[in-house]
């Protein structure tokens, strides 16, 4: 015998059924159910368990206002599902905003300390260049045959590879604040270091400063945010 399902029940959709008695196997959906866009495949489904399943069937065999209330619980439960989803999404969303700011404040501590640490050889150099351009220069001074033996003995142990000089036009080391210098034509001087040995030489080596230290200035990086607003944002987000 075929159940009766009231018109109402019927056209809910998706549960509306028609359907032989004791034959849950033979339940077809209704000719009259109409289409919605929910059976056109939406973006976000909510499956029911077959636990679930078979509540909702057995309401339908109750009569109408069963099937109504067991829709409406599913219903529900479907939303509630949905709701914890979104809320995970958005914990997930927020956490990696989090990270991303994370991220852009370990950036701006690596750029403070490479900011702070050429800023230093900077100052370095300019207190090093107005020293060079206030010395007076003073000539330097050929070594003699026993100089230049006493000098190479010296700093024998160093790795000073004699054959090199004369190889290059000019071999050079420090050794006691004194630069010694060996020349392509044999000649060996020596003068003291951060000396200028000649106006000319005082003129290269004080433009040779400022070249570096303005080069050095194009290499600090500035912020292109402000670290006191990525934290005001870490911390509003953290707190919802």
């Amino acid at each position: 015998m075929v159940s009766a399902v009231s018109s109402q029940a019927a056209t809910l959709n998706p549960l509306a059924y028609t359907a032989l008695d004791g034959d849950d196997n033979a339940k077809q959906p209704a000719s009259n159910a109409t289409p919605t866009d929910s059976d056109r495949g939406p973006a976000t489904q909510v499956s029911l368990s077959q636990d679930a399943l078979d509540r909702v069937k057995a309401a339908f065999k109750q009569g109408p206002d069963a099937a109504e209330q067991a829709v409406d619980a599913w219903s529900l439960a479907g939303a509630d599902r949905l709701a914890a989803v979104h809320a995970e999404m958005q914990a997930r969303h927020r956490q990696r905003e989090i990270d991303q700011i994370n991220f852009q404040l370990n950036r701006l501590d690596w750029q403070d300390a490479t900011n702070n640490s050429i800023a230093s050889t900077i100052k370095t150099m300019q207190e090093k260049a107005i020293k060079w351009q206030n010395t007076t220069p003073v000539p330097e001074v050929q070594l003699s045959d026993a100089e230049i033996n006493a000098i190479l003995k010296k700093v024998a142990s160093r790795g000073i590879d004699p054959s090199k000089i004369g190889g290059a036009d000019n071999y050079s080391f420090g050794e006691g604040g004194k630069i010694y210098t060996f020349r392509k034509d044999g000649t060996a001087w020596v003068h003291e270091g951060g000396v200028p040995t000649s106006e000319k030489q005082k003129q290269r080596g004080y433009q040779a400063f400022n070249e570096t230290m303005l080069y050095l200035s194009t290499r600090i990086e500035y912020p292109s945010v402000s670290r006191a607003d990525l934290i005001a944002k870490r911390d509003a987000l953290v707190g919802q």
